[in-house]
């Protein structure tokens, strides 16, 4: 019972000091709009003189219909300021910020019923259901064991669109593709570090961290717009963000190991530039485990993507480290001696000498490669 009291009392705290800030949405004025019509005094952050010396400024607390605003990736503005955006290459996904009259200079208040949240490592299987409410990929989903609905709270069974039966025993897989000891895929240390794109709600990422592996688990904004929003709640590591125009902020070699799992991403596009992308971020040596139909070829539309993709890791020098059934696992060279080899002219080129493959905030991806050294 104690623990029960002392939430209940953290959550009388946070109450308490958002109705201090002047909060519309818990003193129950919820006409009132803060986010666009803020006293000038209460809207710049600073210190201010009292009567017992300097204390802070409050800030006021938006709109509860702002309580999942994502500033730099709201739809509605992007929709608003007429961006010209090209859908086809994801840019609608990636950052856009508004400019200064546009911003919110407010506190984000929680959702109603808001529960302080189950810890680690038990919050990888359960979540209270009010801190994210949204049911409906529950349902979407349900054949794929993503999650289900129990009551007050949101269960995780550990399932995936490509791993239905829990991705503990999808992860012993990919392991035993690789031959490594014992089926676990840190192989002894050496594999430290994933990128996860096209995530869901996470369960890859959450069941790596019983072996000693952070992965960081990759996700747009989309029509599942909550699924990043599940993988923090569950204590998951997790960006929202897409592979579109610009590099992902990460620099160079920062991961041993790509992973896709049917995640929709047409790899082909624009002479191989988001393959690219991983390349870059993938230390000598690193892996692309590649679950997708592609990957087994069934019909004609499976087979031509195949061969072309087949074609393009070629050129860019990865061999195929296993494959197997429906999964692919490529692995990147440890030197520079493929590059140094490929004929004049091969696509995709070499990049330019001062290319820094390291810059990556707002920074274009280009159709290259960057070598080892």
């Amino acid at each position: 019972m104690r623990g029960r009291s002392d939430g209940g009392q953290k959550i009388r705290l946070i109450t308490s000091s958002l109705r201090k800030l002047g909060s519309s949405y818990l003193s129950g004025d919820e006409e009132a709009d803060l986010g666009s019509k803020q006293d000038e005094s209460s809207s710049k952050f600073g210190l201010e003189d009292g009567e017992d010396g300097i204390i802070p400024k409050s800030f006021p607390v938006c709109d509860a219909c702002h309580s999942e605003l994502i500033p730099c990736l709201d739809r509605n503005l992007i929709y608003q300021m007429r961006l010209k955006l090209d859908l086809a290459l994801m840019e609608h996904y990636e950052r856009h910020c508004p400019p200064p009259e546009r911003r919110y200079n407010c506190l984000i208040p929680p959702p109603r019923g808001y529960k302080i949240p189950i810890k680690w490592p038990r919050s990888r299987d359960e979540v209270w259901k009010a801190n994210i409410p949204h049911t409906h990929l529950a349902h979407e989903k349900s054949d794929q064991n993503w999650m289900v609905v129990k009551g007050e709270k949101i269960e995780f069974p550990g399932g995936g669109t490509h791993f239905h039966y829990g991705a503990d025993k999808y992860i012993a897989s990919l392991a035993n593709m690789l031959n490594f000891s014992n089926n676990i895929l840190n192989n002894e240390g050496r594999i430290r570090t994933i990128l996860d794109v096209g995530c869901g709600v996470a369960s890859f990422g959450a069941y790596l961290l019983s072996s000693d592996i952070i992965a960081m688990s990759l996700a747009p904004n989309d029509v599942h717009q909550n699924q990043i929003q599940f993988a923090l709640e569950r204590g998951i590591p997790a960006y929202l963000g897409v592979l579109g125009t610009k590099r992902l902020p990460y620099p160079s070699r920062s991961f041993e190991l790509a992973h896709c799992s049917r995640c929709r991403i047409d790899w082909l596009q624009r002479d191989g530039i988001l393959l690219l992308e991983l390349d870059r971020l993938l230390r000598p040596g690193g892996y692309f485990a590649y679950s997708s139909p592609e990957a087994y070829a069934q019909d004609e539309e499976d087979l031509r993507i195949w061969r072309e993709m087949s074609a393009l890791v070629e050129r860019m020098c990865w061999k195929i480290a296993s494959k197997k059934n429906q999964t692919v696992i490529w692995v990147k060279p440890l030197t520079n001696d493929c590059y140094m080899e490929r004929e004049p002219g091969t696509q995709p080129p070499l990049c330019r000498t001062d290319d820094d493959p390291d810059a990556v905030w707002g920074v274009q991806m280009e159709s290259m490669h960057h070598t080892l050294l």
